[in-house]
């Protein structure tokens, strides 16, 4: 069987031979203990012993074999020798045997007569006439000096050590002649570890990476989600997207972890399944606790990129991160973001823009500047976001200046937008502004908070999944408690996802100067103004 691998003009011939020697039996160690009979006796040898053992082996071979030729040799000769003193008295010996009773007598008659030995007597009964002829008798001379020469070399090789040395040499160079061929392995005692750069052998190849509220992640093909992107992907029951991003293979997706974590999954390694195909959950990939939870993501195609992110806990703590920190060589198992004190968790990380803002359960929203969170390395337990007093936070938001509006919804149903600059600027660490009025006898408490536009909308989980236009919610001051959106009871609230294009991600990577991206949300506005929808009207009329 031949095999036979055509490149393409492209490809890296080294690469491709590294990777067959590492993966195939083109390279292979081999382990063996070199058992040789010595003595009788099976024993385990080194290289030196091993071959003193063959020569050993060789040398019993040779005598035996010698030994044995020899032997059949002087029997030969002493036949021969017989049979030409038969032949130079022939007359004689053909007297006796006529004069013999039978074949055994005939012998017994020629070794009293003529003093032949027994062996030679049987051979002179059993020659056949033929053999009288004087071509025959010469034939037989010439043998018999043959077969002198025959004992005498191997009565040299028995006696002789260099004699047997040489026969030795002889037919190993003879079996080397016969069976040697070029060696097409190269033997070595210390084989260098090759390495091979696994992103070099794959693919690059554009992408939709989808990833679900509970852990689910799938990379599909554009062909497939072009072809049903209208439909829904496919989700468990409940389940519901966290993001959806335009990749390549060549990607990094960035997976942030309720337990302070991330991961760190390269795109081509996410199973590549269809549009409407499930997906398979996080720990089949990087294996992570049971308690933990992926709270979310980012897609980066260099870490270079100038972006910073911001770790909020649950116990108050905020810290802040540089996107370059996150690259790593081992990314087996989660990789640790944070550092949290007992009984804390992260509840959301975000990328860092200008200002943050963060919401407690029992209402309170503080405003400051990101530039007071200070950067610091991975393993860090960060430093206080907000004053918390039996209450703890349910979410960390930064955004931009020109954010407008909050989105607070409570766990009795209600909701409402406040705008953003009611709440003051303040300083980090502090205890809050009110986002919700105090009811004593019936408080509200805020389960979800977050800084929208009005082309968001907002997904509520129930008994099932229903979602609002982010217009739908009043604009109300910080004071009041927002209008009913559902009677049921809340159990998760989110914001949809759309299609994040790789266009999107680079202007995510490169933030604008303030001037510049005040001048471009003017010049948007222009836009969204010459086609107004119905939404966009009442939410102006809100206003």
């Amino acid at each position: 069987m031949q095999i036979a691998i055509d490149l393409k003009k492209d490809a890296n011939e080294e690469l491709i031979i590294n990777y067959l020697l590492k993966n195939t039996d083109m390279m292979i160690s081999y382990n063996y203990n070199m058992v040789a009979i010595v003595n009788r006796r099976p024993m385990v040898l080194g290289i030196l012993e091993i071959l003193d053992a063959y020569i050993a082996h060789q040398k019993e071979v040779i005598t035996r074999r010698t030994e044995f030729d020899l032997k059949v040799a002087k029997a030969r000769m002493h036949i021969l020798e017989g049979l030409i003193k038969a032949l130079s008295i022939l007359d004689e010996v053909i007297k006796v045997i006529r004069a013999s009773k039978n074949k055994s007598n005939a012998i017994e008659n020629l070794q009293t007569e003529f003093d032949f030995t027994k062996p030679q007597a049987e051979a002179i009964v059993n020659l056949q006439l033929y053999k009288l002829t004087n071509t025959d008798v010469t034939e037989l001379e010439n043998e018999l000096e043959e077969k002198k020469k025959e004992i005498a070399i191997w009565t040299q090789i028995l006696e002789n050590e260099e004699a047997m040395k040489h026969v030795m040499k002889t037919e190993l160079k003879m079996i080397k002649k016969e069976y040697a061929t070029p060696r097409k392995t190269e033997i070595k005692d210390e084989v260098t570890e090759i390495k091979i750069d696994n992103t070099s052998l794959v693919p690059k190849e554009d992408c939709i990476v989808v990833l679900t509220n509970e852990g689910y992640v799938k990379r599909v093909s554009l062909r497939s989600y072009s072809a049903v992107s209208q439909d829904e992907t496919g989700l468990k029951d409940k389940d519901f997207k966290t993001a959806i991003y335009e990749a390549n293979t060549m990607d990094t997706l960035i997976l942030f972890t309720s337990l302070g974590n991330f991961l760190y999954v390269p795109v081509y390694e996410i199973p590549d399944l269809k549009w409407k195909d499930l997906g398979k959950h996080i720990s089949n990939i990087i294996k992570i606790s049971s308690d933990e939870e992926i709270i979310s993501s980012f897609l980066t195609k260099d870490f270079k990129e100038k972006v910073n992110f911001l770790s909020f806990t649950k116990n108050g703590m905020v810290k802040m991160t540089n996107l370059n920190d996150l690259k790593v060589q081992r990314y087996t198992k989660p990789v640790t973001l944070m550092k949290l004190k007992p009984k804390d968790k992260v509840i959301s990380v975000v990328k860092a823009k200008e200002n943050i803002l963060v919401v407690t359960h029992n209402g309170l929203a503080l405003r400051y500047k990101t530039s007071e969170v200070p950067l610091t390395g991975l393993r860090g337990s960060g430093v206080k976001a907000i004053n918390l007093k039996e209450d703890y936070v349910i979410n960390g938001i930064s955004f931009n200046e020109t954010a407008e509006y909050a989105l607070f919804i409570t766990d009795k149903g209600t909701g409402k937008r406040v705008k953003i600059s009611e709440f003051d600027l303040m300083t980090r660490a502090r205890k809050g502004l009110l986002a919700i009025r105090d009811v004593k006898t019936n408080p509200y408490k805020l389960i979800y908070a977050s800084v929208i536009n009005h082309k968001k909308e907002i997904g509520i989980l129930t008994d099932e999944i229903t979602y609002h236009k982010s217009s739908e919610f009043p604009i109300c001051d910080r004071y009041q408690t927002g209008s009913n959106i559902t009677k049921d009871k809340i159990k998760k609230v989110f914001t949809s996802v759309d299609l994040i294009t790789s266009k999107e991600l680079e202007s995510f990577a490169q933030e604008k100067p303030k001037e510049e991206r005040k001048e471009e949300n003017i010049s948007l506005d222009k836009i969204d103004k010459q086609i107004l929808t119905i939404d966009d009207f009442l939410d102006d009329f809100d206003k």
